[in-house]
């Protein structure tokens, strides 16, 4: 039977089932080609601004390096293999990355270049430098700096002093510490002669100055540095309490609030005194500065009533005694006073409160010269009983909930655990061309078991029976000639 008697003598059920199955085979075997021999591309950089992502596009265009960009163009996608030689060659070109060239602007210098276009070339070499610098910080995505150099002559030297500024921009949910504003600002004044740290500014991107203008300078900027000594020696000591607190009783069971009042005042007592002298009783004492002595000669016996040839002698002498001079300056800061309030969750004795108020007070560096307070309570010493019993159902309801959530949970990371456990895509895909061809041979048997029988004419049926008939007689007959003597 040919295939077009085969295809003709199919229902229309089966021939729709075999196309469909011829189909599907064909897509499949497709699918599988494309995803063995597509070319799979990976990151080869990430978070890459727009004019930095057009200067490393022409360059992988000169090479004719094939790439994808992803995430709006700020991601950077070459094939597998190409990852690691591409970034090579593209590191390795001179490329004005992040908008800011270094030192090798001097590798191309032309001989007729004017001194003042060697001056701004510097300026913008050591600007870059210090770009590339600050932008190894984790928490920046982008930086620019600006150096104020005043001109200076041979036989001149101007007044003014060097100063520069920092504009940073941060990756998302990241903000610079203090201490690594400082070291921006000790960078830039160790990288250019002649600045120093403090006339360094740092902007982040809002416009807003990071860095604290000297206290002599403003009191408005005083007030904003004695609030965060204030704000910093709270959370310092708040932060010691509540450690104690989360390993006694459980994070989150207890809460510990502490407000210190500071000593900022900034005074000088200079302090003058003259050392006494120190000596026998009636002997000279000190340091002789100076010794002058007077000698007169001898008067007449007569007019003195003394021996002739006798003279006085007269001694002067100056003696330095010893001074001390003190000068006192108190450090700022000191804590005048400090408050600290404790509240637990559950319930304690009267003598378990007072162990957690000397505990207390033995993390802090209580004293009780200065006037400092503890005070401890429960959450039950704070409510009224009806609170307290309004309060308890609540919670059991949240606990009920908060456990059906966890189950809920564990069910979702199970399931999403078995999803990713599942059979690879190529194992799939296989799988299912084995399913697409048991489909179309069941296809092909169930049209072979439903096609119509073809109807036999008045001719051909008496021809059928006369045969059946002859295949019937035939045996009788030879049985009969067997027996006949």
């Amino acid at each position: 039977m040919t295939m077009m008697q085969m295809w003709s003598g199919m229902a229309p059920r089966a021939r729709t089932g075999l196309a469909a199955g011829v189909v599907a085979i064909v897509a499949l075997v497709a699918a599988l080609g494309f995803w063995a021999y597509r070319s799979d591309y990976q990151v080869l950089f990430s978070e890459v601004a727009a004019a930095d992502a057009a200067a490393m596009t022409a360059e992988l265009d000169k090479q004719k390096t094939p790439y994808q960009l992803a995430d709006g163009g700020s991601t950077i996608l070459v094939p597998k293999d190409l990852v690691y030689k591409t970034r090579l060659k593209l590191m390795g070109k001179e490329m004005p990355l992040h908008g800011a060239v270094g030192f090798e602007v001097f590798n191309n210098a032309d001989f007729g270049m004017t001194e003042f276009v060697q001056k701004v070339n510097y300026q913008r070499a050591i600007q870059g430098e210090l770009t590339r610098t600050i932008l190894s910080i984790e928490e920046i995505q982008a930086a620019r700096v600006h150096l104020a150099l005043p001109e200076q002559g041979l036989f001149r030297k101007s007044g003014t002093k060097p100063k520069a500024s920092v504009t940073v921009t941060m990756k998302q949910g990241h903000a610079l510490a203090p201490e690594q504003v400082t070291g921006i600002q000790r960078l830039v004044a160790a990288s250019v002669p002649d600045i120093v740290a403090a006339d360094v500014t740092v902007l982040n991107q809002q416009g807003v100055a990071l860095t604290r203008v000297a206290a002599e300078q403003g009191g408005e900027q005083l007030s904003i540095a004695q609030l965060d000594l204030k704000r910093g020696t709270e959370d310092y000591l708040a932060k010691k309490v509540s450690q104690v607190l989360d390993r006694t009783f459980g994070a989150g069971e207890a809460v510990a609030s502490v407000d210190v009042l500071l000593n900022l005042d900034q005074t000088k007592v200079t302090t003058e005194e003259v050392l006494p002298a120190r000596g026998a009783a009636g002997a000279a004492a000190g340091v002789m500065v100076r010794e002058r002595q007077t000698s007169r000669e001898g008067a007449p016996a007569v007019a003195s009533g003394q021996p002739a040839g006798s003279g006085s002698t007269l001694t002067e002498a100056d003696y330095q005694v010893g001074r001390r001079v003190e000068q006192h300056v108190p450090g700022s800061g000191a804590i005048r006073r400090m408050t600290i309030a404790v509240v637990v969750r559950q319930p304690l004795r009267a003598e378990q409160q007072e162990k957690l108020k000397e505990v207390v007070m033995a993390a802090t560096g209580f004293s009780a010269a200065r006037g400092d307070a503890v005070v401890v309570h429960t959450m039950e010493q704070l409510l009224t009983p009806a609170q307290a019993a309004g309060n308890a159902a609540p919670d059991a309801q949240g606990a009920l909930a908060g456990s059906a959530a966890a189950s809920a949970a564990s069910r979702a990371s199970a399931e999403a655990a078995a999803a990713t456990g599942s059979v690879p895509w190529a194992l799939t895909a296989v799988l299912a061309v084995i399913v697409a061809a048991v489909a179309v041979a069941y296809a092909l048997r169930a049209g072979r078991r439903q096609a119509p029988a073809a109807r036999l004419d008045p001719a051909t049926r008496q021809l059928l029976l006369q045969d059946i008939r002859s295949w019937i007689a035939a045996p009788a007959t030879a049985v009969a000639k067997e027996h006949k003597p």
